[in-house]
């Protein structure tokens, strides 16, 4: 009896300590997802590669001639900023459960000295409730290609940048080799909506982290889940230096909680 009551405490201290869970919450099927994406020209090209991807994989997806309804309103704008009473405002009228945000970045692609143009390109994605507002999942992926125009290597980057975040946003991205010998570190900072959340994100991979993602964005705050192969210090001194606005607020263990100015 008493081997069994030690298990059961056991299992119950085990639950206890298990992290909520909040941030990581999958994707839940049955539910009908609106999928919009702000950025450059390229944006319709992720948002059809976004809802390709959830039709493949059994979600619902509300149809282009719906989307183009919920673009036209003037909350989406706002909605894409991640405010909440937007974002509810939308569900309520346009009757889906899952606000799909997405953005997407393309500096000018650069020409090399072979004539062909090489661009860059970063999309991320935040999943969130109609209900509540609240994030359930995020994505994010940078992508580099090559192609002979400057469009054709923008758009075969923002292609590739899509289905990575796609993949990151739906648990798929397969786990790091062990010989890479990078730790994970959890970046916590202030943020006022999604775009300034995955901008930081983006900062991130900026200062030399193999990738970076948004982990939760509530309360003004964004948690930041970044790949990285050196130590804390070194990642918050290669992070400042690309953002002056942000200041050390402190450093335990692979945590960095960093405040504005």
């Amino acid at each position: 009896m008493k081997k069994i009551l030690a298990v059961c405490m056991t299992a119950l201290l085990i639950f206890v300590l298990l992290p909520s869970g909040e941030a990581r919450a999958e994707l839940p099927k049955g539910k009908t997802i609106a999928v919009l994406v702000k950025g450059t020209s390229h944006a319709p090209l992720a948002r059809s590669i976004l809802i390709r991807a959830l039709l493949d994989e059994g979600y619902k997806a509300v149809d282009e001639k719906q989307l183009e309804r919920i673009r036209q309103n003037k909350a989406a704008i706002l909605a894409l900023e991640g405010n909440v009473e937007a974002i509810m405002a939308l569900g309520r009228t346009f009757g889906f459960s899952i606000l799909l945000s997405g953005s997407v970045a393309v500096p000018a692609p650069v020409r090399n000295e072979f004539g062909l143009f090489t661009a860059t390109a970063t999309v991320s994605a935040t999943a969130c409730t109609s209900s509540d507002a609240r994030q359930i999942a995020a994505g994010s992926a940078s992508a580099k290609e090559i192609g002979y125009t400057a469009d054709e290597a923008a758009r075969k980057a923002v292609e590739a940048a899509t289905r990575s975040a796609t993949a990151s946003l739906l648990g798929k991205t397969p786990p790091q080799s062990a010989d890479t010998a990078r730790t994970t570190f959890l970046v916590i900072a202030p943020a006022r909506s999604f775009s300034e959340a995955h901008a930081l994100a983006a900062s991130c991979r900026d200062s030399g982290a193999s990738s970076a993602s948004v982990a939760r964005f509530a309360g003004g705050r964004a948690e930041i889940d970044v790949s990285y192969s050196g130590t804390a210090r070194q990642l918050l001194a290669a992070l400042l230096a690309k953002r002056p606005d942000l200041k050390e607020e402190t450093v335990e263990g692979n945590t960095l909680r960093l405040f504005g100015e």
